[in-house]
């Protein structure tokens, strides 16, 4: 019986080193005490076997989707493999990230056959998920800029937690109960998407759960102001398989 090819699976792995690279941007090179970037393209050049040009390619296609100064490929339309990695590791917070580009670099067993294989796979659909996350900066940015108008919060007392995966954004120095969540559309009028995560705080902290929904994102924002989100508008729970990470540990008591 002849052997599945690999370069898909080497494809895809080295996908998400490139995703890891734009997401965390000086935070991989901290991690993996590298001293530039040169540096980490060939580790993980060598490590999959792959050209370190090739690996900054892939840095540089998911950069325009982050909030990192570099401009990446702006301009191109992103291929549906890229959008299924964006798409599937996004929620994943940065501590899990991390450890799963270590685990893909090692040729981890567990890691290809839970992570890389499924990704490697096409899907029925791809949403546009580098479109939403831009999107969704945008207004981070907007409200950031805004937040004493939109919701009565001065600039100064605003806290960031969007990279805590708390789920929501911005906290409120003094006000330890207030959770800000911020999603962005390009109309005046469309759907937005709430992680589990978040619709769950939002059900926990009711009116101490803000959402700030900033329309016409790219053209002239308007911000609204939305308390108790679960109270105030309608959503329905839709399921999908996704990649979830999960810490397991051993331990004795005796």
């Amino acid at each position: 019986m002849a052997k599945t090819p690999r370069k898909p699976l080497l494809e895809t792995s080295a996908l998400i080193v490139g995703y890891a690279m734009s997401r965390l941007d000086k935070a991989y090179l901290e991690a993996h005490s590298l001293k530039s970037w040169k540096e980490a393209f060939l580790q993980a050049g060598e490590a999959l076997k792959v050209a370190p040009a090739s690996i900054k390619n892939l840095r540089d296609e998911f950069d325009p989707a982050h909030g990192n100064a570099r401009r990446g490929w702006k301009d191109r339309l992103m291929r549906d493999s890229r959008q299924r990695v964006m798409g599937q590791l996004c929620d994943v917070s940065d501590a899990a990230l991390l450890e799963l580009i270590d685990r893909v670099l090692a040729h981890d067993p567990e890691a290809l056959k839970e992570v890389v294989t499924p990704l490697s796979k096409p899907a029925e659909r791809i949403h546009n998920v580098a479109e939403r996350l831009r999107t969704g900066r945008l207004a981070e940015a907007f409200f950031m800029a805004h937040s004493e108008k939109i919701a009565n919060v001065p600039a100064s007392m605003i806290l960031d937690h969007r990279d805590l995966a708390r789920g929501y954004d911005f906290g409120v120095r003094t006000r330890d109960g207030i959770a800000i969540e911020v999603k962005g559309m390009k109309q005046s009028k469309g759907g937005i998407l709430f992680t589990d995560r978040e619709w769950s705080e939002a059900k926990a902290r009711r009116a101490d759960y803000l959402l700030v929904v900033v329309g016409n994102i790219e053209t002239n924002p308007i911000a609204k102001l939305f308390p108790d989100p679960t109270a105030t508008i309608d959503a329905a729970c839709k399921y999908q398989t996704t990649i979830a990470a999960s810490w397991r540990a051993t331990v004795a008591v005796a």
